[in-house]
């Protein structure tokens, strides 16, 4: 099954690439809902890799503990504005997650989240957290890009 959520910053790709292209940032457009713990300390302190796995404990609400959770960086495209992973864990087998984006206007941008998701059973359920979770992430990415315009 496929999500998709789109929104629109009031930023620049360049100024997203900055913020995207850190894992840190997952952690800060995550919270409070998920929070991820690399099993490897330090391991989300550098950029994102193409090819790397990200071995990752996840927590729902900060505290619930919900299984490990895995991200593989597929593809990181700058002139495309295209990140893709390959994701899954405990509650999901399959989470695959692409994002899109191109300017619409000056200092404007159109950002889409496109997740598949394969949960069996739990399928549906899953989406319908994953469109509330992804709405959150982008209203705290717009949250995080005007605090790094406005520093």
């Amino acid at each position: 099954m496929l999500a998709r959520i789109s929104t629109t910053f009031d930023a620049t790709a360049d100024q997203l690439w900055e913020a995207i292209s850190r894992p840190d940032s997952l952690r800060f457009v995550s919270a409070p809902l998920l929070h991820f713990e690399p099993l490897v300390p330090g391991e989300l302190d550098d950029e994102w890799a193409v090819g790397k796995t990200y071995a990752l404990r996840l927590f729902l609400f900060g505290v619930l503990p919900a299984g490990e959770h895995r991200i593989t960086l597929v593809t990181i495209d700058r002139e495309a504005n295209l990140i893709e992973s390959k994701e899954s864990g405990a509650l999901a087998p399959v989470w695959n997650h692409t994002i899109r984006f191109h300017a619409v206007g000056d200092g404007r941008l159109q950002y889409t989240d496109a997740i598949e998701i394969q949960a069996g059973l739990r399928t549906g359920i899953i989406w319908a957290f994953a469109h509330l979770f992804y709405r959150h992430r982008q209203r705290r990415w717009k949250r995080l890009l005007r605090s790094k315009t406005e520093a």
